[in-house]
C-alpha cells in the first residue's frame, strides 16, 4: 500500500467519498452486535472514530487523500440528528483531509428550517444523507399528490442544499439492519428529485445495489445532476452491474464502505478498481476527479 506522502501525481489521488466514521458507542444494541460480529477488528474501529489524527495515520497507510465520512439520522439504529455536531467536530480536527456528511430526517425534525440552518449554515457540513430504508421516507415524499406525504421538510432539504452547492445523498440498495425497509432501497424516486431540483447534486449511495442497478444506470444515463458512488459493491462485481462504467466515469464516485461489515481496508478496495478492465483514465475520475470537482476541492 502507498504512503501518502509518496501521492504525487493526479493518477495516484484517492478520495474515497463513502466511509463510515460514526459515533458507533451511540448504536442501538442490536445494530452494535451486527457490526461487533461482522467488522473484524471492530473495537480498533471504535478507537479511530474517537480519535481523528489516528483516522487521518490510517488514511495515509492506505495511500488516501481525503475521505467523506457518511452519518445519517436513522431512529432503528439510535442516530439522532445531533450526529452532525459529531460530524462535523471530526471534520474540524482535519479538515484538509476529511469531508462530513450528515444527517436529516424529515420525520424526526421537529424544526426542519432550524436543523437545517444548523447543518448548512453554521456547521458548514459537506452534504447530507437520507436513508430511505432506515427513515421510512421516499425520497420523492416532498411531493404533495395522492400517493405521497407532502413532506415539506423535504422540500426544503433540496432547496437549500441546492442554493448551499452541497450534494444531498440517498441510500439506494438493501439494507441488513435490524428494522429497514428495503422495500423503500429502488432509486427511481430520485427521477423526480432530479427533475424538479435540477441545481441540487444527487448521490446514490451504492448504486442500487444489488436489484436496482439497472434503474441507477437509468437515472445516471438520464440526468446530469446524478452521480452514484461504487461503495459495498465488490469492486469484482462492478462490471456485472455497470458493464459502460467507463461512459459515467464522471458520475462515479470511489467509496469504500469502511469499516463497514465484511468491508475490506480501503486500499484493497482502491487495488481493486485499478485492476478493472477499464480504462487508466475513467478509473483515475473515478478515485479522484469526479469527487474533486463534486466537492470543489480543484
Amino acid at each position: 500500500m502507498t504512503d501518502s506522502s509518496a501521492v504525487s501525481s493526479e493518477a495516484d489521488r484517492v478520495i474515497d467519498a463513502h466511509v463510515h466514521m460514526n459515533p458507533f458507542w451511540r448504536l442501538d444494541d442490536d445494530a452494535l452486535a451486527l457490526l461487533r460480529e461482522h467488522g473484524h477488528g471492530f473495537e480498533k474501529k471504535v478507537d479511530l472514530a474517537k480519535n481523528p489524527e489516528k483516522f487521518v495515520s490510517y488514511l495515509d497507510e492506505q495511500g488516501i487523500e481525503r475521505a467523506a465520512i457518511i452519518n445519517y439520522v436513522t431512529p432503528i439504529l439510535g442516530y439522532t440528528h445531533d450526529v452532525n455536531e459529531w460530524a462535523a467536530s471530526f471534520r474540524d480536527a482535519a479538515p484538509d483531509r476529511v469531508l462530513a456528511f450528515g444527517g436529516f430526517d424529515p420525520n424526526e425534525a421537529d424544526d426542519p428550517e432550524a436543523v437545517l440552518d444548523r447543518a448548512i449554515d453554521d456547521l458548514a457540513l459537506d452534504g447530507i444523507k437520507i436513508h430511505p430504508p432506515h427513515q421510512n421516507v421516499q425520497a420523492n415524499d416532498y411531493l404533495d399528490e395522492p400517493g405521497y406525504r407532502g413532506l415539506d421538510g423535504l422540500r426544503r432539504l433540496y432547496e437549500r442544499c441546492a442554493a448551499a452547492d452541497i450534494p444531498v445523498m440517498v441510500h439506494t440498495g438493501t439494507s441488513i439492519f435490524p428494522g429497514a425497509r428495503s422495500r423503500l432501497a429502488d432509486p427511481m424516486p430520485l427521477d423526480d428529485v432530479a427533475v424538479d431540483f435540477p441545481d441540487l447534486d444527487v448521490v446514490m449511495a451504492h448504486g442500487g445495489r444489488p436489484m436496482y442497478t439497472d434503474e441507477a444506470w437509468f437515472l445516471l444515463r438520464r440526468h446530469e445532476n446524478v452521480y452514484f458512488d461504487v461503495s459495498s459493491i465488490p469492486p469484482s462485481n462492478l462490471l456485472e452491474h455497470f458493464p459502460r462504467l467507463e461512459a459515467v466515469a464522471d458520475q462515479t464516485l470511489f467509496g469504500s464502505d469502511w469499516p463497514g461489515p465484511m468491508v475490506p481496508d480501503i486500499g484493497e478496495n482502491v487495488a481493486d478498481i485499478r485492476a478493472l478492465d477499464v480504462p487508466d483514465e475513467a478509473v483515475d475520475r473515478i478515485l479522484y476527479g469526479t469527487a474533486a470537482e463534486l466537492f470543489d476541492l480543484e
